[in-house]
């Protein structure tokens, strides 16, 4: 599950899930990156890469941890004036962490999934000289 961290002004998503991991789920298997409604069959959360942003429709991963994992976050702004930083976050976020921890649980798989195909395509692929 996705942690959560709030220092000063600002609070920070940082996935389970590296942003190399997401690209490749976003080049390969977009529909991983969806939760979608049984009965319409339309998305009602997506998991997406480019300016950080977090509200009930998806989350957007605009960097990645200064670390070896290099793992996808989203900084986003507290206003200046919020009285409990937790309480908005958690008004603000709550919604997108629920339904980020449950993409996150299917990447894993359309990651095997994803390095299987590519692995057997591969196999296939001959270089002549």
């Amino acid at each position: 599950m996705a942690k959560t961290i709030i220092a000063g002004n600002s609070f920070v998503i940082t996935s389970e899930v590296s942003m190399a991991d997401l690209e490749a789920v976003q080049k390969y298997r977009p529909s991983a990156l969806a939760l979608v409604d049984e009965e319409t069959k339309e998305a009602y959360f997506k998991v997406g890469i480019g300016a950080s942003s977090a509200n009930e429709h998806g989350i957007s991963f605009g960097g990645v941890t200064n670390d070896e994992k290099k793992l996808a976050t989203a900084t986003l702004p507290i206003p200046s004036d919020t009285e409990d930083a937790k309480e908005y976050v958690l008004d603000k976020a709550g919604l997108a962490l629920a339904n980020l921890a449950k993409v996150e649980a299917g990447i894993a798989t359309a990651l095997k999934d994803i390095k299987a195909e590519r692995e057997k395509i591969a196999a296939n692929i001959q270089v002549s000289v």
